[in-house]
């Protein structure tokens, strides 16, 4: 049994690269496949895309706005606004478009952690990269096909840890971390803070604090402070500390209120109960692991003589783990993608208790077997569930699929005045209204204006326009019968006034 088992264990070795190449297509695959399928979200996604829709239009690529004007509600800098242009300069006006750099971002994160993970060995490297592709609710919800800035933000957080990581073996990595910390500021404005409170703390408890030269800190406060500065210097031309202050009321005195922004106010044990017990078996399973990788590193006559990482590898992973965790859990405004960047030192961790356990040669090899099938097939099932949830149950809803059926931006329909009077399986209600997400739709498919005001609205303009409505609507409004009705599908009728 021993020997079947190393021979396991060569045949990982011997053929990493195929395995790497495997997990990375896999990801890839989870990542990109029917991207542009699941319905456009209001709020974050919908306002990124509205604001980068409009900087293309309007060719300033330093401000975002919203309806044309500069947007004081979502507060960030533009970086993932650009992303999202970019997105859209590659791919058209599509939500592939809206979503490609964030489900590239999430890619780039697991296989440059799993390539990191090569130095605890090549099975924690390809366990690193199994546990993220099991990751299931950033596939969900707000990351990895949302096109916000949560994913590139996730990957700038992991690149700024990595580098953080390396600095015993090089300190000029501390300049890299500098430049992810000033670019994840870029992203998602104070947020970054975690990356320096991070890594603050790391350079004191390791030591590493003495050992930088006055050369390497000059160079990591230019990489730091310039990209964030020039940004600030040229914002600042246009609408003075208007911006700034806004982005503290709201990401610094609004999140930290007592009771929280925007209804989103938890207690401290929020994160704890999320990650651990409520959204996805898939985090209890990792911390399962780790704690058992604890417990076995405890069991003297088990335990080898060196641990799995190194006292500073393990003080860097571990704060990496807990400073996002508890920072965001002491802020009165919890949502569940604050704390994303966790996840990854979490799988980072288990890979590494697992491969140092199944490498022990002092545990029977039945059991080690036992163990590895049993960590394989559990996150294969998890694997299997984020692919049927998350990508092959992606779907669009009824109305935005009507909009998109009817509408292009190289038809005579397109640049329409159009209003709405419908039932919306976003909100779970009627509207007259168009809500963040069916406006940016609009403005992909066919660069319509739209307005509100329903039916009404629509009835009392006197120019040409259109009215996409709900079937059972005509009957509290049945001169709409005397207009021409250029689309039915059975549950919207797309109605046009000459």
């Amino acid at each position: 049994m021993r020997q079947l088992y190393s021979r396991l264990f060569r045949l990982i070795e011997q053929y990493y690269w195929i395995w790497f190449s495997f997990l990375t297509a896999l990801t890839a695959f989870l990542c990109f496949r029917c991207l542009g399928i699941g319905v456009i979200d209001s709020w974050d996604e919908a306002r990124h895309g509205i604001s980068a829709y409009e900087m293309m239009q309007s060719g300033n690529y330093l401000i975002n706005t919203f309806a044309g004007t500069a947007d004081y509600w979502n507060v960030k800098p533009p970086l993932s606004f650009l992303t999202v242009a970019a997105g859209f300069s590659l791919f058209g006006y599509t939500a592939v478009g809206l979503r490609f750099f964030s489900a590239l971002s999430y890619l780039l994160t697991s296989v440059l952690t799993g390539l990191f993970a090569r130095r605890y060995g090549h099975a924690a490297s390809l366990f690193t990269m199994a546990f993220l592709a099991a990751n299931y609710f950033p596939f969900k919800a707000h990351l990895v096909r949302a096109g916000d800035a949560d994913s590139l933000y996730l990957l700038l957080f992991t690149l700024a840890m990595l580098a953080m990581l390396n600095i015993r073996k090089n300190p000029y990595w501390i300049c890299v971390c500098g430049l992810c910390f000033s670019f994840a500021f870029l992203t998602k404005s104070f947020h970054a803070g975690m990356i320096a409170a991070a890594g603050g703390l790391f350079l004191l408890l390791t030591g590493e604090l003495k050992r930088l030269k006055p050369h390497i800190w000059a160079g990591f406060l230019l990489s730091a402070a310039v990209p964030a500065l020039l940004w600030a210097v040229f914002r600042y031309q246009y609408d003075g500390m208007t911006f700034f202050r806004c982005m503290y009321e709201a990401d610094i005195a609004g999140r930290t209120a007592a009771g929280g922004l925007e209804g989103h106010g938890f207690p401290f044990t929020f994160y704890l109960t999320s990650i651990f017990w409520n959204f996805d078996l898939i985090y209890g399973f990792l911390s399962l692991i780790i704690l058992l990788g604890i417990l076995y590193l405890l069991i003297r006559p088990l335990r080898k003589k060196d641990t799995p990482l190194p006292a500073a590898d393990q003080t860097g992973i571990l704060l990496w783990l807990f400073v996002p965790l508890c920072g965001f859990s002491l802020v009165a405004t919890k949502l569940m993608w604050y704390v994303y960047p966790c996840i990854v030192p979490l799988c980072l961790l288990a890979a590494i208790f697992l491969d140092s356990f199944l490498r022990t040669e002092k545990v029977p090899a039945w059991l080690l077997s036992l163990c590895f099938v049993t960590a394989a097939a559990g996150t294969s099932v998890f694997i299997w569930n984020n692919y049927e949830d998350n990508v092959r149950g992606a779907h669009s809803n009824a109305l935005q699929t009507f909009v998109m059926e009817q509408f292009d931006r190289n038809d005579r329909l397109a640049g329409s005045v159009v209003y709405l009077d419908a039932y919306d399986p976003f909100l779970y209600e009627n509207t007259d209204s168009w809500q963040q997400n069916m406006r940016l739709l609009a403005l992909m498919e066919g660069d319509l204006d739209c307005r509100d005001g329903g039916a009404k609205a629509f009835l009392e303009d006197e120019k040409s326009c259109l009215l996409i409505l709900s079937i059972p609507f005509l009957n509290d409004h049945p001169q709409l019968m005397q207009y021409e009705i250029l689309a039915d599908n059975g549950q919207y009728l797309l109605l046009q006034k000459p």
